[in-house]
Formats: C-alpha cells, structure tokens, sequence
C-alpha cells in the first residue's frame, strides 16, 4: 500500500515540508492537513515542499496544490515546490501547475528565492 511520510523543518526563510512516498486518494488528507498547517504557521512567509522522495502525485495531491496555492496567495504567503523526481515534473507540466507554483532545483534555491516571485 503506497504510503507518504512528511516532515516539517523550519529554516530562517521559511518551513520545509519533505514528502515521501506517493500522494494519492489514501494519503491526500494528510497531505492537505500539513500544507494548511504549514501555510498557518508562516502567513507572510515561504512554505517549500521538498519533493525529492515524492515518487508520485495524482490529481487527488494536485487538488491540495491548486488549494495551497490560493490560500498562500489569500495570506501573501510563498508555496514553491523544490527538487521534483521527473515523473513529478512530467505530471507538474502536463497540468500547467509549473505556470502557477515556482518550481525549483534544490531546496537551497527554493528557501533562497525572492519572495516576490509569487
């Protein structure tokens, strides 16, 4: 049964949530309750999602995204995305969500990146 482990680690510039596993229908509910508690913990902030262990994401996780990313936008916060697999990236551009969420190489990157880029 596909499974996703998330840890939260807050850095100077922002939260990062490393995922691990799958996001799926059996792991979306998780996934959406440490986004929003994330995005709640750093309203005017920067929430990275460390995607480097994710090894896959329905459109169940996507939903989570598009809803993340109007609530960073409701609280001027920043949802970028760091270090996607390619099966991610693939999944990321074939729905345009890489238009609307700034995807990045390395976490470094991501907590680096400037703030107005949302």
């Amino acid at each position: 049964m596909p499974d996703l482990t998330i840890s939260s680690t807050l850095h100077e510039s922002g939260r990062v949530l490393a995922l691990d596993g799958e996001i799926d229908m059996a792991t979306e509910t998780r996934f959406q309750e440490a986004v929003t508690e994330a995005l709640t913990t750093q309203p005017f902030g920067r929430v990275v999602l460390d995607c480097s262990d994710l090894r896959f994401i329905d459109s169940s996780g996507l939903r989570v995204l598009i809803r993340a990313l109007k609530a960073a936008k409701e609280q001027k916060a920043l949802l970028v995305i760091a270090a996607p697999v390619p099966r991610v990236v693939q999944t990321l551009r074939v729905t345009a969500l890489d238009t609307r969420i700034p995807v990045y190489s390395s976490v470094a990157q991501a907590l680096a990146a400037p703030q107005a880029a949302n």
